[in-house]
């Protein structure tokens, strides 16, 4: 027998009890087959794993911090908060001390 008769079934089991009056052996034959509703649908479900959840900020962040280590590594003079800091004075349109040439590949 399939699950899905399986299911059915027990479903039209629980429903013929209703018609019983509410006595001790009725609730007692309820959970039991609502035990067993239960213990198929735990079958039916697939446990997929989880996937890692890819967080927008992460993954722009990284790419941030990896473009500013990249320029620190051309002038190794330069402290990474100054970087940063010409990286965003940069961004406003203002001048700043690192050649444009290193701002747009800053691969060596």
């Amino acid at each position: 027998m399939s699950l899905e008769e399986q299911r059915n079934k027990l479903l039209k089991r629980l429903d013929a009890l209703k018609l019983f009056p509410n006595n001790n052996e009725v609730r007692i034959l309820r959970s039991r087959t609502q035990k067993a509703l239960e213990r198929l649908e735990k079958q039916t479900k697939v446990t997929v794993a989880p996937e890692p959840k890819v967080s927008k900020r992460s993954s722009s962040l990284e790419k941030y911090h990896r473009y500013i280590r990249l320029i620190r590594d051309n002038f190794p003079d330069l402290k990474y908060l100054d970087i940063r800091r010409q990286f965003g004075k940069r961004k406003r349109g203002q001048e700043v001390s690192i050649p444009d040439a290193i701002w747009q590949n800053p691969s060596p």
